[in-house]
């Protein structure tokens, strides 16, 4: 639960007592975590022994159609990290550090290494993780395949058990879960915060800064401990406009840049220069993944280097800084890869088969539905067209601002900013045209 010394507006939530006692009681996480490790565990075991039809088995679509797109995804943009109140990973890494070594994760020794003078530190794990993660999910077929499933998730499982039996603080939230450099990032995004108004005095159970209290949600794990140990004090719901913490956030990180550049990589720019690459002679007669898994890598590496190219020239146009400009501009790309995600995942996805998906939950469930299997032909395809016309530039649009609002903050003038903001600008409209040439084809 993040917590904010200032004074901005909002409106106090917890003056309702159904919702104060949803946040202040101690009971409430842990019986929501039990429904939830409960049905982690269920979806699991019928992946195993359902149908190998991914479409009609209830472990693959509970995991890959309906919780990471729409759910994550769609609480990810609207309450940034909220998800971890109801992480059944998170319940389980809570109870099991209880009988751990308890010590310090690696980061507390500070140690960074120097990338292209980017200090770079523990933290990119998050961004490795979660290239890790994805890609079985896609380049393997673990998301099509309901028998691959549960070593997925399994194996996933046991890494975070062998974090928390050796580090405290929940480290495998914060710094190894494939999700929390996305939720780190996207919480940036986010139109609404969730925060107590005064300095609690309650140590944050992943306290990692030099301070009482939790002052960004940049590794909040949602754990409740400031408000169900502080009962009293108000909680808010505050309202920002989305990105408005890259601009302004005191300490940015370099690791969340990275992050927000491998969103970027592994959803619009690997469906153009992944499937490129991936239908060259040379890859595409490697044998087995390892020509999905070469493009895959291509693309991620392509997207970095090329960003740092393009940053290296706005920088040096415009006299900037170039570690606190690289994260910040790097930060500004992530609508790209979010939006993208949210209209071909979330909104296409559910337009195309959301009806099929939630008959197979429900059903899995013992809940008999019988909703059509998708919307009407003719809607996806008007569907289909708002987005490489209209959403993929409302995308673009939404990086610029970011881009030029971090531009004109960390310039004394208009012209510096245009040189810093111009380049970006352009590789941003550049990338993103070469998408919806793909897409329309």
């Amino acid at each position: 639960m993040a917590t904010d010394s200032d004074s901005r507006a909002g409106v106090t939530i917890t003056r309702n007592r159904f919702v104060r006692f949803l946040f202040t009681n101690e009971y409430v996480q842990p019986a929501v975590n039990l429904l939830t490790v409960g049905l982690f565990f269920y979806a699991i075991y019928r992946a195993a022994v359902g149908p190998a039809d991914a479409s009609a088995n209830f472990g693959a679509v509970a995991f890959f159609d309906l919780w990471w797109s729409p759910v994550m995804i769609l609480s990810l943009l609207v309450f940034g990290r909220i998800w971890c109140f109801f992480c059944p990973l998170g319940a389980i890494v809570r109870f099991t550090q209880r009988f751990g070594l308890d010590r310090h994760f690696p980061m507390y020794t500070h140690r960074k290494w120097l990338v292209y003078g980017l200090p770079i530190s523990i933290l990119s794990l998050t961004a490795l993780t979660f290239a890790l993660a994805r890609w079985p999910m896609y380049k393997v077929g673990v998301a099509y395949t309901p028998s691959l499933v549960p070593y997925y998730w399994l194996a996933i499982l046991g890494v975070a058990v062998a974090v928390s039996l050796v580090y405290q603080r929940q480290a495998f939230c914060r710094y190894v879960c494939p999700a929390t450099g996305v939720m780190s990032v996207t919480a940036k995004l986010s139109p609404f915060e969730v925060a107590q108004t005064p300095e609690t005095g309650v140590q944050c159970a992943t306290l990692e800064y030099r301070s009482e209290y939790l002052s960004t949600d940049r590794r909040c794990t949602a754990c409740m401990k400031c408000t169900t140990e502080r009962p009293d004090e108000d909680v808010e719901l505050r309202v920002r406009w989305p990105g408005s913490t890259i601009v302004t956030e005191r300490i940015p990180l370099v690791d969340e840049a990275i992050v927000a550049l491998v969103i970027w990589a592994v959803f619009p720019i690997d469906h153009v220069l992944g499937d490129a690459v991936e239908s060259t002679a040379l890859v595409g007669s490697l044998p087995g993944v390892l020509a999905p898994t070469t493009a895959y890598l291509v693309s991620i590496v392509a997207t970095i280097l090329g960003f740092t190219a393009v940053h290296r020239l706005a920088s040096d146009w415009s006299g900037l800084e170039w570690t606190e400009s690289f994260t910040k501009f790097g930060l500004a790309y992530a609508p790209l890869g979010i939006m993208y995600s949210l209209g071909a995942h979330v909104v296409g996805g559910l337009l195309e088969s959301g009806g099929e998906s939630l008959n197979a939950f429900a059903n899995g469930l013992g809940i008999p539905l019988d909703l059509p299997a998708g919307a009407d032909p003719a809607i996806v395809s008007a569907w289909d067209e708002v987005f490489v016309t209209a959403w993929l530039w409302l995308a673009v649009a939404w990086s610029a601002l970011i881009a030029w609002q971090v531009a004109t903050a960390m310039t004394d003038s208009k012209s510096r900013a245009l040189r810093a903001f111009l380049p970006h600008l352009a590789l941003m409209s550049v990338s993103t045209f070469l998408v919806v040439v793909h897409l329309s084809h």
